[in-house]
């Protein structure tokens, strides 16, 4: 799977480490998970959150915007708070900070097209590549598709972030991993070896994203500006509620509780949009190749709204899963209930940490 190792590279230890953290900087929070090899089985050592709105003066749940400073202490306490004690990790670097496309060229099947990708990639990236460190990969021909067309996935990530975040990690000193963008940490703990084509939708707190892999390839990305921060705002309109307690409604939703229809409503129909682009996206994906998507798998934030998976599959007319990435790796069976019930929200990290002990 195409995940960036080549581009983003560091210095990546030889022998890989027993213990890895992965390290999602999300535009709320921060989420890290650690994982140990022990001989066959790779196993939960420990996980963590903490809200990024108290660091910028901000409230629960709030996307902010943190300097330098702010993000290293964040990533300090989180790690000192969860018990983190690895010396190796991974960051998976926020979707926001890089520019992710599938290009077609025409092309013929021995051409090198190599020099040609920078000069076709000026026209889907929006900013001078002089600013991006940019990597690309031809893809496997997918459905009838012409002899002389070959597509190519295409990542650059702004440099400015990078060098932030890469500050960031060696202010803590003993992250070396190199990093990779947030939705090939995702793809690699939702996805299975049997998969052919699965949808993954990843409900964030500022955009709503989909990603459609075929055969462990990324092929289709799409974004919506709509996340859960929207949700906690309708939210507070049509309860009355401050930002603080729609955000804890919103986390802790029960059928029972006070306000508990408006605030359904208000969760439900920020969401309408994106679905709504995802089925249309879908649908015309599933056109192009001639062949159905098999799972659509929930992740993100929102995903773990109580009525979330029923209403997705609702609105996208198939069956949707609930992520759970922590089935990946071995844990005590007392910790089955809670991880599920936080697993949609620790995607990205788990599968960060996952990479080093990929076959």
């Amino acid at each position: 799977m195409f995940n960036l190792t080549s581009l983003l590279s560091g210095h990546k230890k030889n022998v890989t480490p027993n213990n890895v953290v992965g390290i999602d900087f999300g535009s709320s929070s921060i989420k890290v998970v650690e994982l140990e090899k022990r001989k066959d089985l790779v196993v939960l050592k420990t996980y963590g959150e903490i809200q990024l709105g108290p660091y910028a003066d901000s409230e629960l749940g709030k996307p902010v915007k943190l300097d330098e400073k702010k993000k290293t202490q964040a990533l300090t306490d989180v790690i000192n708070e969860s018990g983190v004690s690895a010396e190796s990790g991974l960051l998976s670097m926020p979707l926001s900070s890089s520019f992710v496309t599938i290009m077609s060229m025409t092309a013929k099947p021995e051409e090198d097209i190599g020099p040609r990708v920078r000069v076709e990639a000026r026209k889907y990236i929006p900013i001078p590549l002089a600013d991006v460190t940019l990597d690309w990969t031809e893809l496997p021909p997918l459905g009838n598709v012409p002899d002389n067309v070959r597509e190519i996935l295409v990542v650059a990530v702004q440099n400015d972030p990078y060098s932030e975040m890469t500050s960031v990690m060696q202010s803590v000193q003993k992250f070396v991993q190199p990093a990779e963008s947030e939705l090939f940490s995702a793809v690699r703990a939702l996805s299975k070896p049997k998969d052919r084509a699965v949808a993954i939708l990843d409900l964030g707190a500022e955009t709503s994203k989909m990603y459609i892999i075929h055969q462990g390839m990324l092929r289709k990305i799409h974004r919506v500006r709509i996340g859960g921060s929207q949700a906690t705002d309708r939210i507070m309109e049509l309860t009355g509620l401050s930002h603080e307690a729609a955000e804890n409604a919103k986390r802790n939703f029960s059928p029972d509780m006070e306000n508990s229809l408006d605030i359904k409503k208000a969760v439900i129909s920020t969401f309408e949009r994106p679905l709504q682009e995802f089925k249309r996206v879908l649908t015309q994906n599933e056109m192009k190749v001639g062949e159905k998507v098999e799972r659509v798998i929930l992740t993100g934030g929102s995903a773990s709204f109580g009525e979330m998976v029923p209403f997705s599959g609702y609105m996208l007319d198939r069956t949707v899963e609930r992520a759970n990435a922590f089935s990946k790796v071995a844990y005590p069976a007392f910790m089955e209930s809670r991880l599920q019930e936080i697993a949609p929200s620790f995607t990205v990290a788990l599968g960060g940490a996952l990479r080093s002990f990929e076959n």
